[in-house]
């Protein structure tokens, strides 16, 4: 790991390019034609980014930690980074579609690959000094969603694989993955493990399987219009052209929401409720909640009467989620079940998109739900409970550690 300097000094470098581009960005609005269009607008713009960017400065000298504007100024630079970040790369993408040039595809690889670590600076500096839970998890649900879209601004006029890659989030959540990684070691909690735990049983491990198994098939390509038909009618067949795109689109659902939810969020909520006799219950219903909320955001692409049933689904998916890692101790296990899980149904849909439910719809979730709380509960209870706080000691964020 870098030194507190070596990074205070990656920061400054970064302030310095930052400024040096808005400077020259300001001299392109008034010199290129295609830019003199929006000259006032960057009159306006670029000084304020100017600014912004020289604020970011105070994280470099801070002596009293403890006071109240120190500690808001991580949460302001936090925030204040990201949005940077986001008005340069903007800026990045008009000049590259206006500069377009057979060298402009390396280039953007070389800015997607450096996209990847560009925020260590900001997560030790600042996001990582936030010691509030609650705060904690809010940053994590914004910074989520700021953080995988940064790629793809800057590949919106290319056309290749790069771009597939940025607009599905799949970099995204790479640089997600690598700037939280840093945040939560600072906030004291150990990565996932991938391995299963030695003592999860292997009849109980067969049962998860098939669980998952059925839940990701019946979820995809089950065609029933009736409950009479639901073990009956089916509809194996693939109706996108562009599998690809899908088939990203659910991967980066599977690592970067699972990351987030089943781990960071999750620990946090264990940790808070660490001395709470219903530790396990309070930090899986408060984690299935939320994780329900969060596809709120839907509504802005599909009718909202969809986009509830897909929160109320979304929520007791997300306690089984949940139930299944705690018992397993692996977060392969739930990447692929959440990979998979999604892959299949926007290949099978030809669409993330839902549309408005029937009747139906709303019956088939009254028994997914139910299906899916006694499954979680059979996992969360009796000889399992044993299990599960084996892992928790191991990950440290036992109450009875």
């Amino acid at each position: 790991m870098l030194s507190e300097q070596a990074i205070k000094r990656w920061h400054l470098g970064q302030i310095i390019v930052q400024e040096i581009l808005i400077i020259v960005a300001f001299v392109l609005f008034f010199k290129i034609k295609p830019l003199t269009k929006s000259r006032l607008g960057a009159i306006i713009v670029l000084p304020i980014l100017f600014i912004l960017v020289l604020l970011q400065l105070t994280l470099l000298c801070e002596k009293h930690p403890e006071r109240k504007l120190v500690q808001f100024n991580h949460y302001f630079q936090s925030v204040n980074i990201l949005l940077c970040f986001f008005a340069l790369l903007s800026l990045g993408a008009a000049f590259i579609k206006i500069f377009n040039n057979k060298n402009v595809i390396f280039l953007l690889i070389l800015f997607t690959l450096y996209e990847l670590i560009m925020l260590v600076p900001m997560a030790e500096l600042a996001w990582s000094k936030i010691k509030n839970p609650i705060g904690q998890i809010i940053t994590l649900l914004l910074f989520e969603i700021l953080i995988v879209s940064i790629p793809e601004i800057l590949t919106m006029y290319s056309h290749s694989l790069l771009q597939v890659l940025n607009t599905t989030g799949i970099t995204g959540s790479i640089c997600f993955i690598i700037t939280s990684i840093i945040v939560m070691k600072n906030w004291h909690y150990q990565n996932p493990g991938l391995r299963i735990s030695s003592r999860a049983k292997y009849s109980i491990l067969a049962f998860i399987f098939i669980f998952i198994v059925a839940d990701c098939l019946i979820n995809a390509f089950n065609d029933a219009n009736n409950l009479g038909q639901l073990l009956t009618r089916w509809d194996f067949h693939i109706t996108t052209k562009h599998p690809t795109q899908y088939i990203f689109q659910g991967i980066e659902a599977g690592v970067a929401e699972e990351w987030l939810m089943r781990f960071c969020i999750l620990s946090i909520l264990l940790k808070k409720f660490k001395n709470s006799k219903n530790q396990v219950l309070w930090a899986v219903l408060l984690d299935g909640l939320i994780f329900g909320s969060i596809h709120l955001t839907n509504a802005v692409v599909q009718p909202l009467s969809a986009t509830i049933l897909q929160m109320i689904n979304a929520f007791a998916a997300g306690i089984a989620f949940s139930a299944i890692y705690l018992y397993t101790g692996s977060f392969f296990v739930n990447i692929v079940y959440h990979a998979v899980y999604d892959i299949l149904a926007f290949l099978a849909a030809g669409t993330t998109v839902m549309t408005v439910p029937h009747i139906f719809d709303w019956e088939y979730l009254f028994i997914t739900t139910l299906i899916y709380l006694a499954f979680a509960f059979f996992l969360l209870s009796g000889k399992r409970k044993s299990v599960i706080e084996y892992n928790l000691q191991q990950w440290e964020l036992s109450n009875k550690s």
